[in-house]
């Protein structure tokens, strides 16, 4: 990269008709910020009391045509603008706020003033086609082979596009340098925000939503083109990240990383040509303007009934146009998280009324009959904790952000930074899925559990997360349903669960884990006591423990050999330890085991390989070193040869001696 600051400069000055194009859809403007960092446009306020708690400024998002000037001021090499349009309301936002300088971050005294997915208006369908890491570096010198099949896969996907919005001519693209944009036509939505316009939360849950399955459209349309175009996959890996408030390097803006500038795809004769910065002239800025007055402009809005149809294919056959079909989506939403706020309010009522029946005594117990106790233990975690310890590569990789960035061990970043923790919220997110979650779920990812940030974490795959947690040393309650307590299939338990009592045998320090036997019951080998002492020791300590059991004590069977009887009710077909939870819960256990067993031989597959890189290091180490040793040897003898040469014979020295020197050398002979 060889471009001067000045020539930068410039270059902005003249393309700004280009931005001035881009800034909105209908009057709707969207975000513009100078090198991935420069969202806010900050002032100086006379908010006394702000100022006292040390917020000495006020921000708000910067607008890409209002504050072009002050970006363009700011800008080092690379603009950015956001895929999305949004209300101007969300540009008018101002939050007090301060410049950390040792952090290199902004500090909000209350949350930024960053839109939401309620500020969305036009929202395209968006990809960004990268290219392959290995021929990235080569764009600008790719050979006609590669080129060609670039070409091929990227006219694929736009034929994917245009099967969402059922017209090719809604669909825009530009060479980014380091791969291709894919946009649908932003307007497509701006149907659904004034059909929903006086029903925010709607809305809200829409845009969100239009996002996730856009994106997992995408994904899927990926599988097609690699199906159908060979080769597709190693030339092109596309990142299907769009969000509310995505970035990307808009017309004739100056890549990062090549002195080469971002310029637009004819999407009906699709070329990959490779624009080197000192290319731009006036016939290159005319086209970029034209392609932005295409994007921004009003004429597919019609499409939404594609996008409808095709993104909510599940509900769109049983109901009357894209209209009926948002509207059922959302009741339904509604409707499902009012059945689980009623059932959390009712699980929540029913603990309150046991605690208040055990007088708090369950306060700081190992175990619990709550799963609510579990659920708070788990998300009182410091997120942050478990991603610098256990699921980055590396961790903070750019401070220049106000949350920290970090490189997830569970897949390929060639950024390092497409996953971030808001330690505010105590979750994380993953840019490249658009998903997220909390402790659990991180520590799920960093133990193999599960394997991509967008897969949901529920049933099994969370309890093992929860017992890896406990592994790590993070203290949370064993949760034990007792008698009375509601069970998952309906109903209620007559008796503590044998599973929970299990589980509450070890967290209670009356059994080991690894002490239990196994034994055969009515529904088959089961896994239990070692005695009836240490099942009757348990039931013990689970009442100390202010818990409900149902159990009988057990004695010992005067026909069993070996004293290990147990109570015919810890086989009982009715009893879920021998059956279906019971099974559940062998499973949990089995899958957290497979996953330490698939990792430690992965580890020990790749010992040998880096032992054979080191020795080979080892190697070359001693080699330089015996070479270097060679050298000093050499330099020493001759420094030794050169020092004898030098050095003056008697004679010479009393050639040069004073005559002072010459009349003690007399006296001392004398003597």
């Amino acid at each position: 990269m060889t471009l001067s600051e000045s020539a930068i400069r410039e270059h902005y000055r003249r393309v700004k008709p280009v931005y001035e194009a881009l800034a909105t859809v209908s009057d709707y403007p969207t975000i513009g910020l100078n090198d991935f960092v420069g969202w806010y446009i900050k002032r100086d306020h006379d908010d006394v009391e702000a100022i006292k708690a040390g917020y000495p400024q006020r921000g708000r998002v910067a607008c890409l045509d209002r504050d072009y000037d002050e970006i363009h001021d700011r800008l080092e090499r690379t603009l950015y603008a956001v895929t999305t349009y949004k209300t101007p309301t969300a540009f008018q936002r101002w939050e007090p706020c301060r410049y950390d300088e040792s952090e290199g971050t902004t500090v909000w005294q209350d949350e930024p003033p960053t839109p939401r997915y309620v500020d969305l208006r036009a929202v395209p369908a968006w990809g960004d086609i990268d290219l392959a890491d290995d021929i990235k570096p080569e764009r600008g010198d790719l050979d006609a082979q590669t080129r060609e099949l670039v070409e091929r896969t990227l006219d694929a996907y736009i034929d994917e596009y245009a099967t969402l919005y059922r017209s090719r001519d809604a669909v825009y693209a530009l060479d980014s340098v380091g791969g291709a944009y894919v946009f649908g036509a932003p307007e497509a939505t701006l149907p659904i925000a004034g059909h929903f316009s006086d029903d925010p939360d709607a809305l809200e849950r829409v845009f969100d939503e239009f996002l996730d399955r856009s994106n997992a459209w995408l994904q899927e349309a990926e599988d097609r083109v690699n199906e159908r175009v060979d080769g597709a996959g190693d030339v092109i890996q596309p990142d299907w990240v769009n969000n509310k408030n995505r970035q990307y390097k808009p017309p004739l803006s100056v890549h990062a990383s090549h002195d080469a500038v971002v310029t637009p795809i004819a999407t009906d004769d699709v070329r990959y040509d490779h624009r080197p910065f000192e290319a731009v002239d006036d016939a290159l800025i005319e086209q970029a303007v034209a392609w932005a007055d295409d994007l921004t402009r009003v004429e597919h809005t019609d499409c939404v009934d594609s996008l409808v149809a095709t993104l909510w294919s599940d509900l769109y056959e049983n109901h009357d146009g894209w209209r009926a079909t948002l509207e059922a989506w959302v009741d339904a939403e509604r409707e499902r998280e009012q059945e689980r706020q009623q059932r959390r309010e009712a699980a929540l009522q029913r603990r309150q009324e046991r605690l208040k029946e055990l007088d708090g005594s369950l306060e700081g117990r190992p175990i619990t009959p709550f799963k609510e106790d579990v659920y708070e233990a788990v998300e009182n975690i410091d997120i942050a904790e478990i991603a610098r310890h256990y699921v980055s590569d590396a961790y903070d990789t750019d401070p220049n952000q106000p949350r920290p960035q970090f490189d997830p061990c569970w897949r390929h970043s060639e950024s390092g930074q497409s996953c971030f923790v808001d330690e505010q919220a105590n979750t994380f997110g993953d840019s490249k899925v658009n998903a997220g979650g909390g402790p659990a779920k991180l520590m799920a990812l960093a133990t193999g559990i599960i394997s991509d940030a967008d897969t949901d974490l529920g049933g099994e795959d969370y309890w093992a997360a929860v017992d890896e947690l406990r592994s790590a040393g993070y203290d949370i309650p064993v949760w034990v349903p007792e008698a009375g307590s509601d069970r998952v299939d309906g109903g209620t338990y007559d008796q503590m669960p044998f599973w929970a009592v299990r589980k509450a045998a070890v967290a209670l320090g009356v059994c080991p884990e690894d002490a239990f036997v196994d034994r055969e019951g009515e529904d088959g080998t089961y896994e239990g006591f070692p005695g009836f002492e240490t099942y009757n020791e348990t039931l013990e300590a689970i009442e100390a423990a202010g818990l409900e059991h149902g159990r009988e004590r057990v004695t010992p069977d005067e026909n069993a050999a070996d004293g290990k009887a147990e109570s015919p009710t810890t086989t009982s077909a009715s009893d879920e330890s021998a059956g279906d939870l019971d099974r559940v819960h062998l499973r949990e256990k089995n899958r957290v085991l497979t996953t330490k067993v698939e990792r430690l031989e992965s580890e020990l597959e790749e010992r040998p390989e880096r032992i054979e890189a080191l020795e080979a290091e080892i190697d070359q180490l001693r080699t330089e070193l015996a070479t270097a040793r060679s050298e000093r040897d050499r330099l020493e003898e001759a420094l030794k040869e050169r020092e004898f040469e030098q050095e003056p014979s008697q004679e010479d020295r009393d050639e040069y001696q004073s005559p002072l020197d010459m009349a003690r050398r007399v006296l001392s002979f004398g003597e």
